[in-house]
């Protein structure tokens, strides 16, 4: 093992994105093993699904390398893997992930990468977990925590006793990331989780003052709006629709769906604008019927695609949708999903 092998990982921002490319982190730079049997230097960069195609802007080339980690598939990511192969001298690209999209177009993927683990059952970083264990590599106890937490998280599931502080710290990380959006951060998190050595936190006292305050601020406004939206839900079944195209203009709309959901303690479909020409539907239901109502809406030519996971399925739909055609192909959404 005395080549050096280069490798970019480029993740989500999000937890499960964070502690994905925490564990190709430490396989690969601690122990020489995985995703390439080589000593290894993994460069970092996070990656935005919006902003994606802003991507190859800052790379250098010639990697061993490109694993791109719990990123929903579409044609821009396509179209740049095609030019690392060609244009950037990438050797190898791998991809993982458990967006639905990705599941939908896993043939594609497929076709231009090297490795695929794709599946929309389980988080990014129980994927790479997984695939881990099966080749017998151990991972230190903390790092496999936090994937432990990832997955309560992404399956709405109740978190143990003995976990509710990695919990309450990993949302913390992610909270911080959403209002910092520091690409420094993120990867002096991952350092954090990767390393199986005692580290000062990433978060410093001052940071964490700063961002405690911007995620106190963004959580009551959020909890403000999910209050007054909530108030004016429209019935459909057990499900609960919201339109919020004129109530609420900015990020954060998949947590203002589940706020909402909370409070009524209900399915709910929420409908935002964005400021691009279509408006997204999140739909937040369990056991699976966010996706099959999504699905539904897909086949009936309504939605126009769809992200997100199993229970909380996000579809775009046409900007200017009439409000009372949705309600009633939701009426019937629901009759399928059941």
């Amino acid at each position: 093992m005395s080549k050096v092998c280069r490798i970019l990982a480029a993740g989500d921002w999000d937890a499960d994105g964070i502690v994905a490319t925490a564990l190709i982190t430490y396989a690969q730079e601690k122990l020489g093993k995985y995703p390439l049997e080589c000593q290894g230097v993994v460069d970092k960069t996070p990656v935005d699904p919006d902003r994606v195609k802003y991507f190859l802007s800052s790379l250098s080339g010639n990697y061993d390398l490109v694993v791109f980690l719990d990123l929903p598939f579409n044609d821009t990511i396509r179209n740049i893997c095609k030019m690392l192969r060609d244009h950037f001298g990438v050797k190898k690209i791998m991809y993982v992930d458990h967006h639905i999209t990705s599941v939908q177009r896993i043939k594609e993927i497929e076709a231009i990468a090297d490795t695929v683990l794709v599946d929309y059952r389980s988080p990014t970083s129980t994927l790479v977990y997984r695939e881990l264990v099966n080749k017998g590599i151990s991972i230190h106890q903390r790092l496999k925590s936090f994937v432990e937490v990832v997955e309560y998280m992404d399956t709405g599931r109740r978190v143990p006793s003995n976990y509710i502080k990695l919990f309450e710290l990993t949302k913390m990380f992610s909270k911080a990331l959403t209002v910092e959006r520091d690409e420094n951060l993120w990867v002096k998190i991952i350092d954090w989780l990767a390393s199986p050595a005692p580290l000062p936190m990433p978060l410093d006292e001052k940071l964490w003052e700063k961002v405690k305050i911007s995620i106190e601020q963004r959580d009551k406004e959020i909890s403000d709006k999910a209050v007054e939206l909530a108030v004016a839900a429209v019935k459909i079944g057990d499900l609960r629709f919201i339109d919020a195209r004129n109530a609420w203009k900015k990020r954060g709309v998949t947590a203002l769906a589940s706020r909402v959901s909370s409070i009524l303690k209900s399915p709910v479909a929420l409908l935002a604008n964005t400021n691009r020409d279509y408006s997204l539907l999140v739909l937040k239901a369990s056991n699976g019927r966010a996706y099959r109502i999504a699905k539904f809406l897909v086949g009936e030519g309504v939605a126009l695609d769809i992200a997100g996971h199993p229970n909380l399925a996000i579809v775009r739909v046409p900007r200017d949708i009439n409000k009372d055609e949705l309600i009633q192909y939701l009426y019937k959404g629901v009759y399928y999903a059941s």
